[in-house]
């Protein structure tokens, strides 16, 4: 028999999670009209518990008008003794808005009255900004490929599986066709080139970068740039490719998407270089970087112990002054001076 949980240990529980500021709880027994808020609401709707005084009608008049119609009233909650799960906007006092998600149950009598009503607010209002901002990236990655024929994806294994839906529409040709034959929207003159570039450079993973003329699906023939990075897991090991496809008269500056990839590539060698091209000392990218000069001398030397966020530190400080990171077509890592 499972051992019974104390009100002591249920209400410092919580309290802890209501510490997240992301839950609140309610309660309202009718016949006393006894509104019950946890302090973790009073936060979630901006309201000061010792100014505001608890009842679900002012709960009901923080909802945004748009959303009131979706919200259980308090007659409906009397009348019909029913909540259901609702998400919805509340706008606080201060006027900033936030949105969350309702969960509630009304307890009844044997002889069908309702007797107390509770709930839990929850504010889901972070993840439905993370849910518009990924649905405005989609349509803007959406635009930018209509536009420009340009886009970016990932691919997990070598050889294919499968491929993006924007290179399918951009070539106009079946899956099982390219599967078959990855290079077929490639000149003809060119494949043979282009297929075994790319398949030492994919075996080996290595940044494939090539530039072959394609068939595309409106007819025309454009030559494009093709970027290919290979990616990383947080062990270290293999975890496929970023790949970056655009018309090459469009600037050949890599997309934001594939910086951490690339940055990968970077080792000691091409910190010195940057160093050498600013003319700094190892102490001097310490303190650009906000690093000890122990660290920096545990990158340069490609210590193991040395984090990838001290990498990260160093190439943001010599990019801030200047160096630019770039490739040749065979995959090279460049170094250059701006």
């Amino acid at each position: 028999m499972p051992a019974a949980v104390s009100p002591i240990m249920s209400h410092d529980y919580l309290r802890m999670v209501e510490g997240f500021g992301l839950t609140g709880t309610w309660s309202w027994t009718f016949a006393t009209d006894e509104h019950v808020w946890s302090p973790g609401l009073f936060r979630i709707l901006g309201l000061e518990p010792t100014t505001a005084r608890a009842a679900y009608g002012l709960l009901f008049t923080l909802v945004h008008p748009e959303d009131r119609d979706r919200v259980t009233s308090t007659s409906e909650m009397l009348q019909t003794g029913q909540m259901t799960q609702q998400t919805f906007r509340i706008i606080r006092p201060d006027g900033t808005l936030r949105t969350v998600m309702s969960r509630g149950e009304v307890i009844m009598a044997p002889d069908g009255r309702p007797l107390q009503a509770m709930g839990v607010l929850i504010d889901v209002s972070d993840r439905e900004m993370l849910a518009r901002a990924q649905a405005a990236e989609r349509r803007r990655k959406r635009v930018l490929f209509e536009q420009t024929g340009a886009f970016t994806s990932v691919t997990t294994v070598y050889p294919y599986t499968d491929f993006s839906p924007e290179w399918l529409e951009l070539v106009g040709l079946p899956l099982q066709a390219l599967l078959e034959e990855p290079t077929l929207p490639v000149q003809k003159e060119e494949r043979a080139r282009w297929r075994e570039h790319g398949r030492e450079l994919y075996l080996t993973r290595q940044v494939v970068h090539t530039r072959p003329r394609l068939s595309l699906a409106s007819g025309a023939i454009a030559p494009y740039r093709m970027v290919m990075v290979p990616m990383r897991n947080a062990n270290g090991s293999g975890d496929g490719w970023v790949n970056y496809i655009a018309p090459l008269h469009l600037d050949g500056a890599v997309p934001g998407v594939m910086q951490e990839s690339l940055e990968q590539l970077v080792r000691g060698i091409h910190l010195r270089a940057g160093r050498a091209l600013l003319d700094w000392s190892m102490q001097q990218l310490a303190e650009a970087a906000g690093l000890s000069f122990s660290t920096v001398r545990r990158l340069e030397d490609e210590d193991v112990s040395a984090s990838r966020r001290a990498f990260q530190a160093a190439i943001k400080a010599l990019r801030t002054h200047g160096i630019v990171f770039s490739f040749m077509e065979d995959g090279t890592l460049t170094l250059g001076k701006v």
